[in-house]
């Protein structure tokens, strides 16, 4: 499943490359070119109801989420060739990014059960939240018009959204635990990555059954732009403001009703239940990767 505008047409490009790799190993195969959002999805039911059962996601961080969502509880595994901009799921799951060795892991890798995680009934498989990281992307998105290539339209985001924090009043409910705050942000992971490879939840594990919560306390912009550095590789996390805990199930309610991010994609909005969906995903790895 191929989607031609990933990485700014990186995956459609890089694809080519990748025929004759396939052909030289001598493997049978069908590729689809994804038409508009949420076709990879279409595509993969599509694919399992006919009998495959290996389907692989040739592009970014949507198009593996949107391939992922319709293969949980099935017997298809999930390949990838990360060939986004981002490419943050792929860096936690330890999908190889060289494409001979992808190609080889696709032909060759070990089929292991992969967690994978839904807000409100709807599929995620890296970071779902809100608060920052959804003006982030609100953001992002607009300058994206103008600047379709790299991170520029990302990093330009930030800045934008920074012009809008502002706290949001949380209860979080989970375990037999009741957290009252005010916060900026809350992001729960399965994955580890947002934005290209910002460490929003250092600790999170798709393959350990649990989701990796963690929100950031009310603060202004000046202290805000002091942890953004830490931010980026994951110390955020050691700063009394920042908070963590894991579990299989929270449930979230704001002032306000908050906008959901979802992979990247705005969908939904509080009040929210997250869920852990373990091992929920057949995903194909080198046998070194787990």
């Amino acid at each position: 499943i191929v989607n031609p505008v990933s990485g700014s047409g990186r995956a459609k490009a890089e694809f080519e490359a990748v025929k004759p790799l396939l052909a030289a190993r001598g493997v049978p195969y069908d590729a689809v070119y994804t038409e508009y959002p949420g076709h990879a999805a279409k595509i993969a039911a599509d694919a399992v109801a006919s009998g495959c059962r290996r389907v692989v996601a040739v592009g970014g961080d949507g198009t593996l989420s949107e391939t992922a969502s319709a293969l949980v509880y099935t017997d298809a595994a999930l390949g990838a060739l990360p060939l986004g901009t981002g490419n943050d799921f792929a860096r936690v799951a330890r999908f190889p990014a060289g494409l001979e060795q992808a190609v080889a892991n696709l032909v060759a890798g070990n089929v292991v059960k992969m967690d994978a995680a839904e807000a409100n009934g709807l599929f995620f498989i890296n970071v779902a939240g809100f608060g920052f990281d959804v003006e982030v992307l609100t953001q992002t998105l607009k300058h994206k018009q103008k600047h379709p290539r790299g991170m520029t339209p990302y990093l330009l985001g930030i800045l934008d959204a920074l012009g809008n924090l502002r706290p949001i009043r949380m209860v979080i409910e989970h375990d037999g635990e009741r957290i009252e705050t005010e916060g900026i942000v809350l992001s729960v992971g399965n994955g580890q990555y947002i934005g290209g490879g910002m460490r929003a939840v250092p600790m999170a594990d798709p393959f350990d059954g649990y989701l990796d919560c963690v929100y950031i306390e009310k603060i202004g912009v000046p202290r805000f732009l002091a942890l953004l550095p830490g931010f980026l590789k994951g110390r955020h996390i050691k700063k009394p403001i920042v908070h963590h805990f894991r579990t299989k199930e929270l449930r979230v309610e704001t002032g306000e009703a908050c906008v959901l991010d979802y992979d990247g994609d705005l969908r939904s909005s509080t009040p929210a239940v997250f869920r852990v969906l373990p091992g929920a995903l057949n995903v194909l790895l080198p046998g070194e990767a787990r």
